[in-house]
């Protein structure tokens, strides 16, 4: 450990960089090791941010342990087993809607092409149309515009 002579005459390691000089790493690492390895460390009033503390004994149990997460009872591995159900039930959600949303941009692509196409008949039809009127006297149209097929 890369603790010096006074953090560890200390009962209690009162922030994120105490801890991390403790452990001889920094605090980013520290917090990292809280969230998925762990670390033991108190929060008073349960509360996820602000203060944090640690006891060195603590810490040094932890690191002769092997750093594991601690063990849960059946409290745990109950919230763990529910959160997992949620997890992969939101991931069949997740693909659902993937999948969803991959046959709308087929539907969207569908229909992007036929407008195009509509627009392009368009044009050839008003090009027509401008060639026909300037075609004949002011004022006549022919009678084969108005022609029901």
């Amino acid at each position: 450990m890369a603790h010096t002579a006074s953090v560890a005459t200390l009962e209690l390691l009162t922030s994120w960089k105490e801890i991390a000089n403790f452990l001889g790493k920094g605090v980013r690492t520290v917090q990292r090791w809280e969230a998925t390895l762990g670390l033991p460390v108190i929060r008073p009033a349960g509360n996820r941010s602000g203060i944090v503390m640690a006891r060195p004994s603590d810490l040094e149990a932890w690191v002769l342990n092997g750093r594991k997460r601690p063990t849960r009872g059946n409290e745990g591995q109950q919230m763990e087993s529910e959160t997992r159900t949620v997890f992969t039930e939101s991931l069949r959600e997740l693909h659902r809607c993937h999948a969803e949303a991959r046959a709308l941009c087929g539907q969207v692509s569908t229909a992007r092409e036929m407008l195009q196409f509509e627009i392009a008949r368009l044009k050839l039809l008003y090009q027509e149309w401008d060639a026909i009127r300037g075609d004949l006297p002011s004022g006549k149209l022919p009678s084969t515009l108005f022609r029901v097929n």
